[in-house]
């Protein structure tokens, strides 16, 4: 069983990343400090800070849920009718086999990149990924 991830970072607008997380990714608030937030992100805890002297945003590289198609498909058009611009347009690879796969990127108000993954078979990409860690 695969236990949910904690991850924390500065935002220089904690109200304009709420929006998004929330009202535009249908996420849920935990707690709510003022200065931070905890959202439930598809199952993991994200705490966002807002930035202040001393704590300074700072935009992550990338990283994301993996979700099933249709929950994938349905984000990616909430994104569309939120104006939200893909780095990377929803992509599919191996349509129609058991190896397929879709990602797209889109960027959150701190700049931070998201990735959305689905794989039709997850437990086929989780072999796949432990087998190259193997390696």
């Amino acid at each position: 069983m695969i236990k949910p991830f904690h991850l924390s970072f500065v935002v220089p607008d904690l109200e304009q990343s709420r929006e998004f997380y929330v009202n535009l990714l249908g996420c849920k608030v935990g707690r709510d400090a003022g200065t931070w937030i905890d959202i439930v992100f598809f199952g993991h805890q994200l705490t966002l800070h807002q930035e202040r002297p001393g704590m300074a945003a700072r935009p992550i590289d990338h990283f994301g849920p993996i979700l099933e198609k249709t929950h994938w498909q349905s984000i990616a058009q909430k994104l569309t009718a939120g104006g939200v611009g893909f780095q990377l347009p929803p992509t599919v690879k191996g349509d129609g086999t058991d190896l397929e796969s879709g990602k797209y990127i889109v960027k959150d108000p701190a700049g931070n990149l998201l990735e959305f993954k689905y794989y039709v078979s997850f437990s086929s990409a989780l072999q796949i990924s432990q087998d190259a860690d193997l390696q």
